[in-house]
């Protein structure tokens, strides 16, 4: 396992059987992230990280956090139980002994999860939250993995869609709202007309099961999507492929707090830093063959204060 620098394509380990069964779209979750029914944890922890937890997490011994389990293998509701799972959902419990408190998700829509963490709702969010510029304007970033995104496409790929950007061009492509890949569409028309070439038709939608939905049902040819998100799709069997992309950036992924929540964020980076120290993050990304997501040093807006390289357009970039 290495730390990585730079936004190179990177090869990805299939990702098989983590789970008995999931739920691609979800509706009417719960909040309990299969935590519920448990007493608040009363140890403190790591008491220094303890210590630094918003008064009221610490009476109450449960810091809630808000997640869209609608994003399998990030966060999503296995069926078999009802509850939350994911990668997500596996790093907030190894770092649960170290805060000292009970750790639940609360289910909502991705585009309600900055604003709630705004309001007060809930004192996190947690989904594979891309850390970039305009949402640190808002929010501060822990950042705890890294994040791999490429294009997917249905196997018959009637559009004949492929790694060269300019196979994109005026393909139907959909995006989730309020996701990074918003602007991954934009970057990609800009690549097409620089290129004489006429921009994506691009449509968003308000959930990923619903860009899922409009994929099958070839109302759209290709979407954008997280690497490891589609490789969990092509395992469940469905007739989807995926690729990277030398246009598509990667990121880092964070744990949302209030924009001056700054204990917290320590408390959280903390908690983070001594589950890897034990290992306990390592196995919990590995569960999920997706130890090449491993942030070995997670730290506070890493986006911007130790930013990864950016793509430049690049017309057909070097494919045919």
């Amino acid at each position: 396992m290495f730390e990585r620098s730079s936004r190179k394509a990177r090869s990805w380990l299939s990702i098989v059987g983590a789970a008995a069964a999931v739920a691609l779209a979800v509706t009417g979750c719960g909040s309990t992230g299969g935590n519920g029914a448990q007493s608040p944890k009363t140890d403190q922890g790591d008491n220094e990280l303890f210590q630094l937890l918003p008064e009221e997490v610490q009476k109450s011994g449960v810091l809630i956090i808000g997640t869209d389990p609608g994003y399998p293998p990030c966060d999503f509701v296995d069926n078999s139980t009802g509850d939350i799972a994911g990668y997500n959902h596996d790093i907030l419990k190894v770092m649960e002994p170290h805060l000292g408190v009970e750790i639940r998700q609360e289910a909502l829509q991705f585009d309600g999860l900055i604003p709630g963490v705004q309001s007060g709702r809930f004192q996190g969010a947690m989904e594979c939250i891309s850390d970039n510029e305009e949402r640190r304007k808002v929010v501060t970033f822990v950042d705890n993995a890294y994040g791999a995104n490429g294009l997917m496409v249905m196997k018959a790929n009637p559009a004949g869609v492929t790694e060269n950007p300019l196979s994109m061009c005026g393909v139907k492509a959909g995006v989730q709202t309020a996701t990074n890949f918003v602007q991954n569409a934009e970057v990609f028309s800009q690549n097409c007309e620089a290129n004489g070439l006429p921009p994506l038709a691009v449509t968003e939608f308000p959930s990923a099961a619903d860009v899922s939905t409009a994929l099958e049902a070839g109302q759209i040819n290709a979407t954008f999507t997280s690497l490891a998100t589609a490789r969990w799709q092509e395992s469940q069997g469905r007739e989807v492929e995926s690729f990277a992309s030398p246009l598509i950036p990667s990121d880092y992924h964070g744990i949302v707090v209030g924009k001056d929540e700054t204990d917290l964020a320590k408390a959280l980076t903390g908690a983070l830093e001594a589950a890897i120290a034990d290992g306990t993050y390592q196995e919990a990304l590995k569960k999920w063959n997706l130890e090449e997501l491993a942030l070995l040093e997670p730290g506070i807006n890493l986006g911007e204060t130790r930013p990864l390289e950016d793509p430049e357009l690049c017309g057909a970039c070097g494919l045919e």
